[in-house]
């Protein structure tokens, strides 16, 4: 688990993950931990935005009502950065207006997916773009 100063390097894919409970960042972290992921996380929305620039992940997942900065305005942001603009955005709100959904959509976001979510349905909106290790397996590869 990685929290957002770190800033090395790693053959591993990365997710951040934005969420103003640190409850949800830490279960996340932990989950994702399994499949062999390194997960940065934020506690607020530009902090999120700040991180994403500084350190490239290979996934974001935001909540949408975060102090300074909700979702709708950093997945704006995200979309708007030259460093950020095609990292996939996974929404996981507990907020499940349409309205809401339909904006973060017309941003072009991966999945939305509302609190409490299975994290089976987590999981498969991640392997649309991370292909995930088994978490049973202990072999790990490394260069040939």
């Amino acid at each position: 688990m990685i929290d957002g100063s770190f800033t090395g390097y790693t053959d591993r894919a990365t997710v951040l993950c934005i969420d103003d409970d640190p409850q949800v960042t830490e279960l996340i972290a932990l989950r994702l931990a399994r499949y062999h992921l390194d997960v940065l996380r934020a506690s607020y929305g530009m902090q999120g935005l700040w991180i994403a620039c500084t350190n490239a992940p290979d996934l974001i997942i935001t909540d949408m009502r975060m102090p300074q900065g909700g979702g709708n305005y950093i997945i704006e942001r995200l979309r708007y950065n030259a460093a950020t603009h095609a990292v996939p955005v996974i929404v996981l709100t507990g907020q499940g207006d349409p309205c809401l959904e339909a904006t973060a959509r017309s941003f072009g976001i991966l999945a939305f997916l509302t609190k409490p979510v299975r994290f089976d349905d987590l999981l498969a909106a991640i392997q649309k773009v991370i292909p995930l290790c088994d978490p049973d397996s202990e072999e790990l590869e490394f260069g040939t």
